[in-house]
């Protein structure tokens, strides 16, 4: 009876690990949550509007903090030919350095929503575009 369960859950971690969209998603948080700005941008796209700019923002936003914990949940990928979407939710945990008053500004939990268009470049999905909004 055991061995039911046990393939069933090997059997879902099989197919999630297949669907390489959410493969992207969770390279990028898992890089994010090591305040790793060039590990995130390595799945950003040339064209990805502002990528300067978003580089600049996250090196500031991971410099903010001495820890960060992610937590990734309600991923859905659609793939439509080269291009596909994903929108999930993360939760953010995080402890603000108490440098120059950053403490006073960043939060220390917070929940985002993510939707993120994706394009196939060169045999890899690369973030093209994302929208976020905080719940």
């Amino acid at each position: 009876m055991r061995r039911r369960p046990l393939l069933f859950v090997l059997l879902l971690f099989a197919c999630a690990e297949q669907d390489p969209i959410a493969q992207v998603v969770t390279r990028v948080t898992d890089a994010a949550e090591e305040r790793d700005a060039g590990g995130v941008m390595r799945h950003v796209s040339a064209s990805f509007e502002n990528r300067a700019e978003a580089e600049t923002t996250l090196r500031r936003y991971f410099f903010g903090y001495k820890t960060f914990d992610l937590n990734v949940r309600n991923v859905e990928t659609t793939v439509s030919g080269s291009e596909a979407f994903a929108t999930f939710v993360v939760d953010m945990v995080g402890v603000p350095k108490q440098l120059g008053g950053m403490d006073q500004f960043l939060p220390r939990a917070a929940t985002y929503r993510f939707d993120v268009t994706l394009a196939e470049e060169g045999g890899e999905w690369k973030i093209t575009s994302a929208r976020w909004e905080r719940r």
